[in-house]
């Protein structure tokens, strides 16, 4: 089973748009960076799904900003 863990989130354009990353775990050590871009439905405070991307941890980690800060603190024992 594939283990999500919530690392860091952004809501842009007044609210009409969200990015969260994740750290993904496969039950073979597999580990990435899910980032998912969803906006806003009709519906007010539902959110669709428009762009998801797999990226590295390691090209997390090289980065200077919160998320690496956040994902490193989520990674360290």
């Amino acid at each position: 089973m594939t283990q999500l863990t919530r690392i860091h989130e952004i809501i842009r354009h007044n609210g009409r748009e969200r990015d969260e990353w994740y750290l993904v775990r496969h039950p073979t050590g597999r580990r990435y960076v899910l980032l998912e871009t969803s906006a806003m439905e009709a519906i007010p405070g539902r959110f669709k799904p428009e762009l998801t991307r797999k990226i590295s941890v390691q090209a997390i980690l090289a980065q200077n900003n919160e998320l690496s800060q956040k994902l490193r603190s989520i990674l360290e024992p």
